[in-house]
C-alpha cells in the first residue's frame, strides 16, 4: 500500500518547526509580540510547503510504513523539544 507523501511530510513539518520554535525562540524572533510570533510561525509553514509543493516532492508515492515514520517522528521532535 503506497501513499502520497504530502500529509506525513505536512504533519512532519509541523511537528518540527513547532519544536524548534519553542526550544529555540530566539532563532526565528527577537521580542516581538505573540500575534507577531504567530504569525512568523505560520508564514515558516507556508514557505516550507509551498517550497515541497513546488518542487513536486509531494507527489512522491511512498510505503505507508515510511509515511507513518514521518508523522511519528515529527510528533516526537515536537515532544522531546518542549
Amino acid at each position: 500500500m503506497y501513499w502520497k507523501v504530502r500529509i506525513p511530510l505536512l504533519l512532519f513539518v509541523l511537528g518540527t518547526i513547532s519544536g524548534l520554535v519553542q526550544k529555540l525562540p530566539e532563532i526565528f524572533q527577537v521580542d516581538i509580540s505573540y500575534f507577531l510570533r504567530n504569525i512568523v510561525f505560520i508564514g515558516l509553514i507556508g514557505i516550507i510547503v509551498t517550497i515541497l509543493e513546488m518542487t513536486k516532492v509531494n507527489e512522491k508515492k511512498v510505503h505507508f510504513t515510511v509515511g507513518l515514520g514521518l508523522i511519528i517522528l515529527g510528533i516526537l521532535i515536537d515532544y522531546l523539544m518542549v
